[in-house]
């Protein structure tokens, strides 16, 4: 593992222990050789690039990351999890990948930079591509790019980390009930976050998990490890666990109001300087919104295997349609 869970995105080449398969792009601006990665200006905050706000965490992504002693929140003896100060005591993962309001992001090289998505007016009204769930994406971004080159972003893209060969073999591991070689990968993926190794030396992991406890755990792992590295949907998809976890509900954004009481006069010039907890907790209201307000999500069975285009089968009568569309073809036989 590289040592560091941020910088490895930035150490290209020979020297980064943990990139296996990489897709190689370049920060050129000539007009035959550029081939920036795209995701960087897409990524970032609108007005710190030249398009932005993309991949944007939702509020349920927020809450999903463990404390800094590895338990989920509302389970840790020894931090408390508080919905009004929720970037406190987190996995040291969730700020390296999260950018909330009030967190110091160094953007286009400002190492002061801090960035504020609070609302002033009871309208809430959303700027044209600010983010719409009140945080916004930092993993990967390259913050010393000035605001001329971030669309010139040339970060390297690591398709498989070493950190996923380890989990893999995690989930092998588990899957042949060799729990303990299972075990020491999850403490291998904590102890390189950051996570407190706690007295019993287990990074916040459930001491003698059974097979499906020590399943579950590693999927976990694996959503906060790769959160927004495209892997999460597709580990839901291949155990199908799709339906299970996602259906039924909608996700949130968290909706975050200065005060029209109480609040200094020159808050938007000395905010900068001021404790964060101290402005949670006076200045600021939060309440969440559901983003998705027509549909739930609802998965169908049928989407685990697509159907064949029509026109397959018309070009070739011997395909034989797949049994969750109508058909008598059974993929998994």
């Amino acid at each position: 593992l590289y040592p560091s869970f941020d910088q490895q995105w930035f150490q290209e080449g020979g020297a980064n222990t943990e990139a296996v398969f990489v897709t190689i792009f370049n920060n050129s601006s000539g007009t035959n050789t550029t081939k920036p990665n795209g995701y960087d200006n897409a990524t970032r905050p609108s007005y710190t690039g030249t398009s932005g706000g993309s991949n944007q965490p939702t509020w349920e992504m927020v809450q999903a990351f463990p404390m800094l002693d590895g338990k989920k929140p509302g389970t840790s003896t020894k931090y408390a999890y508080n919905s009004q100060l929720f970037y406190k005591n987190r996995d040291p993962r969730f700020d390296k990948t999260i950018a909330y309001n009030g967190c110091t992001w160094p953007l286009n090289g400002n190492t002061a930079y801090k960035l504020w998505t609070y609302y002033t007016t009871a309208s809430k009204s959303v700027e044209t591509k600010a983010s719409t769930t009140g945080f916004y994406c930092r993993k990967a971004i390259n913050s010393t790019a000035a605001l001329s080159d971030a669309q010139y972003v040339g970060t390297d893209w690591i398709e498989l980390r070493y950190a996923e060969v380890l989990l893999n073999l995690a989930e092998t591991a588990c899957g042949t009930n060799n729990l303990s070689v299972a075990f020491d990968q999850l403490k291998a993926i904590r102890k390189r976050a950051g996570i407190e190794i706690g007295t019993d030396g287990n990074y916040g992991l459930q001491a003698g998990m059974s097979r499906t406890q020590m399943f579950d755990a590693i999927l976990y792992e694996r959503q906060i490890e790769f959160a927004f590295e495209g892997k999460r949907f597709w580990d839901l998809r291949r155990w199908k666990k799709v339906e299970t976890t996602l259906n039924g509900k909608r996700r949130n954004a968290l909706v975050i109001t200065l005060k029209t009481t109480g609040v200094p006069t020159d808050f938007a010039t000395t905010r900068d300087n001021l404790s964060l907890d101290l402005v949670y907790t006076n200045y600021f209201t939060i309440a969440t919104k559901v983003l998705d307000t027509k549909y739930a999500i609802n998965w169908l069975p049928a989407y685990y295997y697509l159907p064949i285009p029509q026109g397959a089968i018309d070009n070739n009568p011997s395909l034989i349609q797949n049994n969750t569309w109508g058909g008598g073809f059974d993929p998994l036989q």
